[in-house]
């Protein structure tokens, strides 16, 4: 498990590239291959386990947006951590964190129509979908549907799709020969100028420097 405490880390687990930074957790499973590059001015806490809490391993997504509780107790853990801290005082830190992480987890079940759609939008990222196709496939009104989205999903659902492309792009990026104007394609810029402000605006490198950079 992958707990950033300051700065951003560029992951990625089984071949699928994200970016996360404090206030993430991320799991790794055993098994899983991954690989993590650090920017500059980070910090991050690993903790090694040989088993989970079951709502933890049965997560969908590997990544984890922590809410307030956790977060605040990371903290706390964080300053006990810098001291010089018996054994059995560090198993109750983490034990209590496990306990919160998996009471979040099991309390946060997402909304079936939403999972419906963030399905749908997994299947072709590069389509232009649209609020009202997404809603209609929700079987909601656009008002309704782009609220519950952003509760359920933290980001609203332009923003969630902006999201994919740019981290499917720098998968591409890093794990491929692909031109930059095919990636562009592949995740659904028609312009490859368009994708290159995008990926910038994003990671805060262009495109063919950030290959060249990795």
């Amino acid at each position: 498990m992958l707990l950033p405490l300051r700065g951003f880390i560029d992951l990625t687990l089984d071949g699928e590239a994200a970016s996360v930074s404090y206030g993430d957790c991320v799991i790794i499973a055993p098994q899983c291959y991954h690989e993590f590059r650090a920017r500059e001015d980070f910090r991050f806490l690993v903790i090694d386990v040989d088993q989970l809490p079951r709502p933890l391993v049965e997560l969908e997504r590997p990544i984890l947006e922590l809410d307030g509780a956790t977060h605040q107790y990371l903290t706390f853990i964080e300053k006990q951590l810098e001291q010089d801290i018996e054994g059995e005082l560090e198993e109750s830190l983490l034990s209590l964190l496990f306990e919160l992480l998996a009471r979040q987890c099991s309390s946060s079940k997402m909304d079936v129509r939403i999972k419906n759609v963030i399905q749908y939008i997994h299947q072709d990222i590069a389509s232009n979908h649209s609020i009202e196709e997404l809603a209609n496939i929700a079987c909601l009104s656009a008002t309704q549907f782009k609220y519950l989205f952003s509760r359920e999903v933290q980001l609203s659902p332009l923003k969630y799709l902006a999201k994919l492309r740019m981290e499917k792009a720098r998968t591409l990026l890093i794990n491929t020969d692909m031109p930059v104007s095919r990636i562009a394609e592949a995740v659904g810029f028609g312009n490859p100028s368009s994708f290159t402000r995008s990926f910038s605006g994003y990671f805060g490198l262009p495109p063919k420097a950030y290959r060249a950079h990795d």
